[in-house]
Order: structure tokens, then C-alpha cells, then sequence
């Protein structure tokens, strides 16, 4: 990776020129996949980026929201949009732009050619994977070509790719997930086997988990005006957890009927508003209790339930466990990736 910048149309545009052998060097999986958390700043009236350099992640660039990419082989990357919007431009096949909302990812394919990162005005967050293509067949097998032929054939003739003509929302248990790899505790060789694991679970549930298969096979024919208005009441919901929240009101935000909006959100995220309302609600909750030691009372109060006993049921009823069993089942899934990581390495 390095980073430059010239001058153009009098202003200074940052340069990432990747270099793919120097990129995966320190990888992870047989060299073949990498990633990074990106953060962007903006404070009076200067945007700011870090993260972008790989060999010092907390330097800060400052830019002016566009950023020049370049690479010297074929990648593909996986973008998750924490916070904040982005969207990537190829200079050649420009009908592939690649706009991913807050709380959304897509998948999309880095020619050698040169690209553009845009950052909308505003604080953004984003963890993103970067995979050598011949890492995703490995992985995925004989589903590779059944599932990813558009991709094999965009890489074999050197045109650009996105998987999703509109960004599908982050699943809570892939946010989960990005947020165990972001904040894993391990050191040394146990961390990088943790990461391993974890890296493999998280692109097997993206590409071919069942929530995320189901939804990319449903073709969404929506107004780019309906998804992104869908988009704002999702945001609005992870933003208010706490707060009863009702459909009449979120149908106000949308600017549609309560049933125009039960049947849009069910086709863009899947599945039925409140299901998803109480899905984040408990891995929020998992979160408070696992990370930060909340109690299970000031969990269940900080995702608007006021009688723990109701919020113990429906985390039972969404995790299949009851939150005061969540300490074992961490430890569990720690060691059995820890497991599986030695197995996956040959040792």
C-alpha cells in the first residue's frame, strides 16, 4: 500500500496505490485475505482519514471526500459501511457504481484499472475485506461457480463487478461478528488463529449464509427513492432501540402507508419489521452484557424493555439462550474457533 497526493482541479486528491503481494503479506487464510477499519473525521471544516495505510492504521490523511485507488492485480473487496455512506466509481464500466449506505455492504471487484472512494460529508466507519479471487473458489468449492459465475466472468475479461445493484443491509449477526474481529483480545499466534477462524465463519455467512442468500436471490424491483427511504427508517431504528417504536411513526419518516411499508422492508431486509427491530435489539444487548459486563436488568432497559423478565423472553426466543448463559456461550464459541483454527492450519 502507499499513499500519495497531486493536485487536481485546485484541489489535492489522495492517492492509494495497492500493491497485492504487499498486502496480503501479514495476511490471514494462506496469504489470501486482509482487512481494515477505515474512520473518517470531519471537523471544522477539514475531513479527515485514517486507516486507509495498512502499515499504520491511526495516521491521519487529510482529504477533500474523494480518493484515488489504483491496483496492481485483481482484488476483491468486501465493503461494510459501520457508519456513514460510501459509494466506489471504476473510471472504466461506470455503470458499476457502488453505493453502500450506512448499516449496508456489497461485495465488489477491484480491476487493475484506476477507481474512485468517495466519502459522503460526515463521520464515516467501515471494515472491509480484501480477498485474491482464486482464495474465494478455494474457499467456497463448487458453489463458487454456481453462485459467483457474473464475478469469474467480470475477472476473466477484466471488467468491473458489483454483486448487488443496491447494498443489502448488515445482517446483526455479521455485525456481531465484524465487531468480535475488530475487538479480539488474543495476542501473537492465538490471535491470528481466533482472526482466521473468525474470517472464515464471516465471508461463509456473507456469501452463503441463509439470511444473506435468501436476500441476494430476491430480485428488489424498488424506486431508488423507496430504498433510500427504507434506508432512513432503518437507521432511524438502530439509532433508537430504546424508544417504543411504532409503525405509525416509522411509516412518517418513510413517507408511506404502514402496509407499503411492512411489504417494502420485508423485501429489502428480509423479514418482517418488528423481527428485525427485536434482532438488533438482542445482539445490542449481547453486546452491552459480553463487552462492556452491563447487567442483564440495564441491558434489557437500554434496548427498551422495562420488565427484564419480558426482555429474558424474547432473547431466549431470538438466541435460542438465555442471556445469563451468554459468559459459557462466548467461552464455547471462543474455543471452537480456536479448535477449528488449528484444524483449518494443519496443526
Amino acid at each position: 500500500m502507499r499513499l500519495g497526493a497531486e493536485n487536481g482541479n485546485s484541489r489535492q486528491l489522495l492517492h492509494k496505490e495497492i500493491y497485492v503481494d504487499k498486502l496480503f503479506k501479514d495476511g490471514y487464510i494462506d496469504n489470501s485475505v486482509q482487512f481494515n477499519n477505515v474512520e473518517v473525521t470531519n471537523k471544522d471544516g477539514i475531513a479527515l482519514i485514517s486507516g486507509i495505510d495498512f502499515s499504520n492504521t491511526k495516521r491521519l490523511f487529510e482529504f477533500d471526500s474523494e480518493i484515488v485507488v489504483r491496483s496492481d492485480e485483481h482484488l476483491i473487496k468486501l465493503h461494510f459501511s459501520l457508519e456513514g455512506t460510501y459509494s466506489y466509481q471504476p473510471l472504466i464500466h461506470i455503470k458499476y457504481l457502488v453505493q453502500i449506505p450506512e448499516n449496508h455492504c456489497n461485495m465488489f471487484y477491484y480491476p487493475t484499472s484506476e477507481g474512485r472512494d468517495f466519502f459522503l460529508k460526515g463521520n464515516a466507519k467501515v471494515f472491509e475485506i480484501y480477498i485474491k479471487p482464486n482464495m474465494l473458489q478455494k474457499l467456497l468449492g463448487a458453489e463458487y461457480r454456481r453462485s459467483f459465475g457474473k464475478l469469474e466472468d467480470a475477472i476473466s475479461n477484466s471488467n468491473s463487478f458489483v454483486l448487488w445493484d443496491k447494498s443489502k443491509f448488515i445482517p446483526p449477526h455479521i455485525r456481531s461478528k465484524i465487531n468480535e474481529i475488530i475487538l479480539c483480545p488474543y495476542k501473537g499466534a492465538i490471535r491470528k488463529r481466533y482472526l482466521e477462524s473468525s474470517l472464515t465463519v464471516l465471508l461463509t455467512d456473507f456469501l452463503l449464509g441463509r439470511q444473506t442468500s435468501k436476500i441476494s436471490k430476491n430480485k428488489v424491483k424498488l424506486l431508488n427513492s423507496d430504498y433510500l427511504a427504507l434506508v432512513k427508517v432503518e437507521a432511524y431504528i438502530r439509532k433508537n432501540l430504546k424508544e417504543p417504536l411504532k409503525i405509525s411513526e416509522l411509516s412518517e419518516i418513510a413517507g408511506f402507508n404502514a402496509t407499503k411499508l411492512k411489504r417494502d422492508f420485508k423485501k429489502v431486509y428480509g423479514i418482517p419489521v418488528f423481527k428485525y427491530i427485536t434482532a438488533l435489539r438482542m445482539e445490542f444487548a449481547k453486546t452491552l452484557i459480553t463487552r462492556d459486563g452491563a447487567s442483564i436488568a440495564h441491558a434489557a432497559y437500554e434496548v427498551g424493555y422495562a420488565n427484564p423478565q419480558h426482555f429474558t423472553t424474547a432473547f431466549k426466543r431470538t438466541m435460542g439462550y438465555l442471556p445469563s448463559q451468554l459468559k459459557y456461550v462466548v467461552y464455547f464459541t471462543c474455543s471452537l474457533l480456536l479448535e477449528e483454527s488449528v484444524c483449518f492450519m494443519g496443526f
